[in-house]
């Protein structure tokens, strides 16, 4: 006779490894057919990510990435789903990697979050002309919900929303050169551009890489400022990336060993001083300034702006008087320089 527990498991099998201590079970009947044994328990996540491969030619294969990796290569067409199963509420987006030679794959419904199974996505391959090449390759570093503009040649745009694979649409020919710039930088982040350029051979180019990294990631380290108080005591500060637009500041005393501000040093307790916010980032040659909100430590800020050029970390107060201009930042920032009132990094 079969039990409560199987005629459970008949109808509902993903309720065998939700079992919880004190828990009521409801018994249900009336199921019918199907084993008495319960599926194995899901190691990953509740739901696949997949779709449909068309138009991809006998003999070729693609590669496909979700959310930057999970490499899924396919030979034909036809359904496809990804490995890696993801839960409920989590983010998908499916891009091209590896572009099959003499083709040229385009994803649409290819970006979403899940909440069951996802099979809408839809890969379509077409035939390039003969002797023609897609010029593509990969972001990484792209925070979420960002986007950049890369172009090609200094005409031809493409938007990527997510970290992965990027083509652009236009395929060209054998011997001729592509240069790839990024035209548009993602909020509170900056691109670069690694293998941008160069000449179409007899293949696919996929091998640009676009790495993107927060503004204020320069402010990030330890640092410790030029200049020392009588017996050798000065000042440290420990900043850590806090969000797009703020960083976290711990500031600490330093003794040096010797009385000339040089050789080692040891720390005191450091002070946690907040986070410094920063409403927008400009600059000019080699100086970029930061400009915010500093920290006091006791809840309060003063208006500040922070310069970084060279090994340099300089905080510019609105004391005596605020800087308007890059010009007025930058001469600022050359007195801070020779008064030895700015940090190096350690």
């Amino acid at each position: 006779m079969t039990s409560h527990r199987s005629k459970i498991t008949q109808c509902f099998p993903w309720i065998a490894r939700e079992v919880v201590l004190g828990a009521v079970i409801v018994f249900l009947v009336g199921c019918g057919g199907g084993s008495d044994g319960a599926a194995p328990p899901r190691t990953e996540g509740a739901y696949t990510v997949g779709g449909v491969v068309s138009g991809l030619a006998a003999g070729k294969t693609l590669v496909l990435q979700n959310s930057g990796g999970d490499d899924l290569g396919v030979s034909s067409n036809g359904s496809f789903s990804f490995v890696t199963r993801v839960d409920s509420g989590v983010a998908y987006t499916v891009t091209v990697k590896t572009q099959p030679d003499g083709l040229r794959c385009a994803v649409s419904q290819g970006a979403g979050a899940v909440t069951a199974n996802v099979s809408s996505v839809s890969v379509r391959c077409e035939a390039l002309p003969a002797a023609m090449y897609t010029v593509g390759g990969a972001v990484v570093g792209l925070a979420s919900g960002g986007g950049v503009v890369l172009q090609n040649n200094g005409g031809e745009d493409v938007s990527v929303g997510g970290n992965g694979g990027f083509t652009f649409p236009t395929a060209m020919v054998a011997g001729a050169g592509y240069l790839v710039t990024v035209k548009t930088q993602p909020s509170w982040q900056t691109c670069t551009i690694q293998n941008g350029a160069g000449t179409v051979s007899t293949a696919n180019v996929q091998a640009v890489q676009v790495s993107c990294d927060a503004l204020i990631a320069p402010l990030e380290g330890f640092w410790v400022a030029d200049l020392c108080l009588p017996m050798a005591l000065g000042h440290a500060w420990t900043i850590a990336r806090q969000g797009e637009s703020q960083v976290h500041v711990k500031q600490m005393g330093v003794a040096y060993e010797n009385g000339s501000c040089s050789g080692a040093f040891r720390t005191w307790t450091p002070s946690d001083m907040g986070n410094a916010v920063f409403t927008k980032v400009t600059s000019s040659g080699p100086l970029t300034a930061f400009w915010g909100k500093w920290p006091q430590g006791n809840g309060d800020y003063d208006l500040a702006i922070w310069t970084r050029v060279g090994p340099y970390l300089c905080f510019l107060r609105d004391n005596p008087e605020w800087p308007s201009t890059m010009a007025e930042v930058e001469a600022r920032t050359a007195g801070a320089i020779a008064g030895k009132a700015c940090a190096r990094q350690r």
